[in-house]
């Protein structure tokens, strides 16, 4: 076997699905051939790179490190390899980049929309989980103000990208009663690590809450119900945040089940309900810091339809056996521990010790000390509303900072579009749209449009090959990354389009006149003509707006 040969299945690791055990003649190639070798080790980190096992976001330092990185890289192979290879080799760490912008859509939508459950009955330690939320779900529903303290312990690890990617899922209550997803960064620098406390009071009778989220005295976060508005901490003057309340609507309902955005983990998979059992197990028992004993169960993540459970991430649930409670919840990253959060307090008090209406919470919501280090960083902050379903193409024009793109009618093959508007994880506070269509004959239609992956796609792009170009200029570049392309665009919209890539999709990388980049994606095989109707059809977001306005 030759290099041509051996860099060829190398690159087919990058754009299809390929057992990645080397074959005996690559084997032998690579243990004769450093350079070979080398381009399969940087294969194997961009594999790692673009199978995350959770969502974890980058901070603008580490993206732009990154991005230097993969310039340098560009750079050295340029000057190292002939002419005729460069081109089809220096894209691997962008689309590196790009595919792990797309993933953390795909992961967050799957995230927030629940997870794969079947049969529970069968798993002793599913069994234990399930008893556990049952203990969690009673405790709101007893007499009295129920008053909850947990710690959100932020470890020191030593690795800057994952010590800068950590961040926990924020649940909240709108006065529709309709519920909301933030993103609490919890960056640090190397080694660093603090403690972000998170109360709770909670009345049952009334339903009246509030969840207060501080470290080092300065809020974070606060969400509460007074019986007639729903409160929440927004941004104010330096260095207090404002409380701002809105009455709750006509078709408010209080939460049925408070613990899901109240309890211990919420927004974490601490619904058991929700888990997928074959991914729960008894992993022993161990000590509280009182000595109290419990037991410990582990959690692994799927969150990408058919990728193999990683078993360096994951959850460990401790369990007290004197109560079935959750004491404490670990999440390990990568093989390292690097979010835990604890119960260090749980009461019921007679009457609240604080006021239900958050503006009254002068005392609570002024900085009294100062900042932690990592919120002067700008490491630690919190990103509303992760993701918001079904929005209208006039909120997507006044959320995006860059142009968006719509087709002018839906695919004759589909019904109405359905647009997602999500936090783009790998570029906060910047949003991403995924515009989904789907398709009766399962051919559906998905269009990703995000202020990362238009940083990331040009690369891509001169990398591809230019199929067509629409008479409103509107490049579509095609390559053998297409279908990969197009397998992760639907998985992301897996929530709207109820199920996962058909073996046959279909993918393109666009170029609008705008210079933005978005991603197209059918599920199923397409014909020229038609792909072509499709392209054509995209116009700006604007100019579709401004004709349904002059056309109600």
């Amino acid at each position: 076997m030759n290099c041509t040969q051996a860099q060829q299945w190398i690159d087919d690791l990058l754009i299809t699905v390929l057992d990645e055990t080397p074959p005996a003649a690559v084997s032998a190639h690579l243990r004769e051939c450093a350079g070979c070798r080398e381009e399969h080790r940087l294969a194997q980190h961009t594999l790692a790179a673009i199978r995350p096992s959770v969502p974890a976001p980058g901070s603008d330092l580490l993206r732009e490190r990154v991005l230097r990185a993969a310039r340098e890289l560009d750079d050295t192979a340029l000057r190292s390899r002939p002419a005729a290879r460069q081109r089809g080799r220096f894209w691997k760490p962008v689309l590196a980049l790009a595919a792990a912008a797309l993933i953390c859509l795909s992961a967050t939508v799957l995230y927030l929309n629940g997870w794969m459950g079947n049969d529970s009955a069968r798993v002793p330690a599913f069994s234990l989980l399930s008893k556990a939320w049952a203990a969690e779900e009673a405790a709101f529903a007893a007499n009295g103000i129920l008053h909850l303290v947990n710690e959100i312990h932020v470890k020191a690890v030593e690795d800057p990208n994952l010590a800068q990617a950590r961040w926990f899922p924020i649940m909240a209550l709108d006065a529709e009663g309709k519920p909301r997803f933030h993103q609490l960064a919890l960056g640090a620098e190397p080694g660093e690590e603090y403690v972000v406390d998170d109360q709770v009071w909670f009345e049952p009778a009334s339903g009246k809450f509030l969840r207060l989220l501080s470290s080092d005295g300065a809020p974070l976060f606060a969400n509460a119900y007074d019986g007639q508005a729903v409160y929440s901490l927004e941004p104010g003057a330096d260095p207090a945040p404002k409380a701002v309340g809105n009455p709750v609507s006509a078709a408010f309902q209080r939460p049925k089940n408070p613990a899901e955005f109240l309890g211990m983990g919420a927004g974490l998979p601490s619904h058991f309900n929700g888990l997928d059992p074959s991914l729960v197990s008894d992993a022993g028992t161990d000590e509280l810091a009182d000595g109290t004993p419990v037991r410990v169960i582990q959690s692994q993540m799927k969150p990408v339809e058919g990728a193999p459970p990683q078993s360096d991430t994951h959850f460990f649930f401790k369990v007290r056996e004197d109560d079935n409670t959750v004491a404490e919840i670990e999440w390990i990253l990568n093989g390292t521990s690097a979010l835990t959060i604890r119960r260090v307090g749980a009461e019921t008090l007679e009457t609240a010790e604080v006021p239900w209406d958050l503006g009254k919470l002068e005392n609570v919501l002024k900085v009294s000390v100062a900042a932690p280090k990592a919120k002067k960083h700008g490491l630690l902050s919190l990103f509303t509303d992760m993701v918001i379903s079904n929005v209208s193409v006039k909120d997507m024009i006044a959320k995006a900072d860059f142009e968006t793109y719509c087709f002018s009618a839906a695919p004759a093959w589909t019904g109405k579009e359905e647009i997602t508007d999500i936090l783009d994880v790998a570029s906060p506070p910047h949003r991403m749209f995924s515009i989904a269509y789907r398709a009766e004959n399962h051919r559906h239609v998905v269009l990703v449009q995000s202020y990362s992956y238009n940083a990331m796609a040009g690369q891509m792009a001169r990398a591809a090959t230019l199929a067509y170009t629409s008479p409103r200029g509107v490049k579509v570049w095609a390559g053998p990354q297409g279908k990969w392309l197009a397998d992760i665009l639907l998985k992301s919209s897996r929530a709207v389009l109820r199920e996962g890539p058909a073996a046959d999709c279909t993918g393109y990388l666009l170029e609008t006149p705008s210079h933005t980049f978005p991603a197209l994606a059918v599920n199923g095989p397409i014909g020229e003509a038609e792909w072509h109707a499709l392209v054509d059809s995209l116009i700006p977001a604007k100019e579709l707006e401004t004709r349904q306005s002059s056309n109600p």
